[in-house]
């Protein structure tokens, strides 16, 4: 079976991102990808989606710009997961959940904005996770570069 050979060849390769510890290669990769910014820029679309979606930003004639605002979100967490996998498993695995949660958060608003509110509902679970896993990535990601 040459297959498995090679994959254990590659793994034995190590990461394609510059540095001999873990610490250098995830810091690597994050500067390479722009993860902070990123990051950040995915919070920021969850907070905006969260600040359109209380009661005093009422959807019913907002549902255009809630759209907006949720299609936003799904392309920018579609941007941000590109970059994935990370050098380390762990952090790759919390940003993938954290990025799917985000994006499925995104689809469900703009699909219910303006008139299913089951979806919206959803979403709002949805961006409640994201956020907290989100946290749990960049935990991960200092504990990797720091520790």
């Amino acid at each position: 079976m040459a297959i498995p050979g090679l994959v254990l060849l590659l793994a034995a390769c190590g990461s394609t991102y510059s540095g001999s510890t873990l610490a250098q290669q995830v810091s690597s990769w994050a500067k390479s990808t722009g993860f902070s910014a990123e990051l950040s820029t995915v919070q920021g679309d969850i907070r905006l989606v969260d600040s359109l979606s209380t009661p005093s930003g009422s959807l019913g004639s907002h549902a255009s710009v809630i759209k907006t605002a949720c299609a936003v979100l799904v392309q920018d967490t579609l941007t941000a997961n590109q970059n994935l996998p990370t050098p380390d498993q762990t952090l790759t695995d919390l940003l993938s959940t954290a990025y799917s949660k985000a994006g499925g958060a995104g689809h469900d608003c703009y699909s219910g904005a303006g008139h299913d509110n089951d979806l919206l509902s959803r979403s709002a679970t949805q961006r409640v996770t994201a956020r907290r896993d989100l946290i749990k990535a960049l935990a991960r990601f200092d504990l990797v570069t720091t520790g």
